[in-house]
């Protein structure tokens, strides 16, 4: 039988072999380079007791480049507070705005907030683990105080709005505006930064909040499905299957008692 005649150009692939074939691919070599995390800071829920409720955590994120266009993210997820002052939050991936046929928002960890145990636990989807920390959140938090802070870099100014209806519930609306100097975080001219909120005196929650600030763009943060129903205690359940690591400090063993003379 006859046998075929391979092309020349496929010999020599083959006595070259894989590298030589990836050495005219791969271009200049460099370290692994990532751009760094984007966050953004969630709505904060403290661990108010006799204040139960379920909602939809949402988030709208508008950041200007320099050319004037814009970048629009979004994600929600799911919270809830029992009347123990337990808290569970998902916490969720963002998409993009409009989204993209085939990308979904994912939830990738869950938290579990115990005040009367003092536990937090982190779920991370990824790994089937829990993180374990202490908790001692307090119910409420103290206001800073507006005005010249004590560096001396930044003033901070407090609006009363006056009082609205938000979702059914009565909230107080108002607004900060911080003034950071010129050069305080290498900044050539004053930053304006300034914040929007409708906080629910009965929840003890901003139930909605609106950032602005040229660093970090346009973002607002609201609840939505707002059921002030207490939620099933299966919410605050652990998910089966996932290892828990304990990363509470070790508490120091008793001393022993002194010995008394003999």
């Amino acid at each position: 039988m006859r046998r075929a005649l391979l092309p020349f150009a496929a010999v020599m692939l083959m006595v070259a072999g894989p590298g030589w074939l990836g050495s005219q691919e791969v271009g200049p070599v460099h370290a692994p380079d990532r751009r760094a995390p984007e966050l953004i800071s969630p709505l904060y829920f403290p661990p108010k007791p006799n204040a139960p409720f379920t909602a939809t955590a949402r988030t709208v994120w508008v950041r200007t480049l320099p050319d004037g266009s814009t970048v629009t993210s979004e994600n929600a997820r799911l919270v809830s507070r029992d009347a123990q002052g337990r808290i569970y939050q998902q916490r969720a991936t963002f998409v993009p705005v409009p989204n993209l046929p085939n990308r979904e928002m994912q939830v990738h960890a869950t938290d579990f907030y115990d005040p009367t145990e003092h536990t937090h636990y982190h779920c991370e989807a990824s790994t089937s683990i829990c993180d374990l920390h202490n908790y001692y959140a307090p119910v409420t938090e103290a206001v800073e105080p507006a005005g010249l802070r004590p560096d001396r870099t930044t003033f901070l100014t407090r609006k009363d709005l006056g009082v609205d209806t938000f979702a059914g519930l009565e909230v107080q609306k108002s607004r900060e505006t911080t003034t950071v100097y010129t050069e305080t975080v290498g900044n050539t001219r004053t930053i304006l930064r300034t914040v929007d909120y409708w906080y629910s005196p009965a929840l003890g929650v901003n139930v909605q909040v609106k950032r602005h600030d040229p660093r970090d763009g346009d973002q607002t943060l609201w609840l939505t499905d707002v059921s002030l129903t207490a939620p099933d205690p299966e919410t605050f359940k652990l998910p089966e299957g996932y290892r828990i690591l304990d990363h509470r400090p070790v508490a120091p063993a008793p001393a022993a008692p002194a010995e008394e003379p003999q």
